[in-house]
């Protein structure tokens, strides 16, 4: 898809919505809230009926408002049993099948964690399953964005630098960029100034492409030594979402803002009402 800007929506369907577990009425309500997409949480499970994935392609289609998905949280490509690595394998593969059955172009999940294993033969080991993923969802004539996330904690293979080694090993890898975690698992990159040096790298070592179409993740964090600890909504926070904006704006960004904060729907609308007035 081609973006003539940052577009702004939520992790699942938004909390007003009377029926939570219908994400039809969710792509309704976000039209409704004058947001603009919303991601699809398989984060306990892979399942949606057809007739379920069918109608939300069509109000999609219809409303003008696209999707991005989540793959489910027990995914661990560096799991102890390969039969783990199997099923984490599996899971990906039937979130990106049932997201593309929905209309979505671009999924994200959590890759794996260390394991206190070298981040070396991690990264290894991702990139040999996202391989096996890539020309497996070939074979199904799948065509989808797969993002594994920049993650929170310093226990989660999900660096920057990591993501921008994988998305240049593997064709159908792109980054999901998520701010607040990066400042958390960093302690750093929460100014202006350090943002848009994150969009300068991803510029420079990626193309321009992959600011023209990016798929971010933002909420306020609480953090330790370890990482983040758990999302606060953004004015409970010192994540400094203002510069963020300014900073994407500043660089000319296109894509998917998904907020992740607990109260969902009014962060992704403060965000997207501060950005148009940038």
């Amino acid at each position: 898809m081609s973006f003539d800007r940052l577009l702004f929506g939520t992790a699942g369907v938004p909390n007003c919505t009377v029926k939570k577990n219908n994400p039809v009425e969710g792509v309704q309500k976000i039209a409704e809230l004058g947001l603009d997409c919303m991601q699809l949480e398989f984060a306990h499970g892979v399942r949606m009926k057809e007739e379920i994935s069918s109608a939300l392609r069509k109000a999609s289609y219809e409303l003008g408002i696209p999707l991005t998905s989540h793959g489910p949280y027990y995914i661990n490509l560096n799991a102890r049993e390969q039969d783990k690595i199997d099923s984490s394998v599996e899971r990906i593969i039937q979130t990106a099948k049932i997201s593309d059955l929905c209309g979505a172009e671009s999924m994200t999940f959590h890759a794996a964690f260390y394991m206190k294993d070298s981040p070396y033969d991690v990264f290894d080991l991702v990139e040999k399953s996202m391989n096996v993923i890539e020309e497996r969802l070939s074979r199904l004539d799948i065509e989808i964005e797969l993002r594994p996330e920049l993650t929170g904690k310093t226990s989660q293979f999900g660096s920057l630098e990591e993501l921008i080694s994988l998305t240049k090993n593997v064709m159908s890898v792109k980054p999901c960029m998520d701010f607040s975690h990066l400042y958390a698992r960093t302690g750093k990159c929460n100014s202006f100034e350090e943002m848009t040096e994150v969009l300068d790298q991803l510029e420079a070592e990626l193309g321009k492409d992959a600011l023209d179409n990016m798929h971010i993740h933002v909420s306020g964090i609480s953090s330790n030594s370890k990482g983040d600890l758990k999302h606060l909504n953004l004015e409970k926070s010192d994540f400094n979402w203002k510069d963020m904006l300014r900073a994407l704006k500043t660089k000319g960004c296109k894509g998917y803002v998904i907020s992740n904060s607990p109260n969902l729907e009014q962060d992704a609308k403060m965000l997207k009402d501060h950005y148009m007035a940038i």
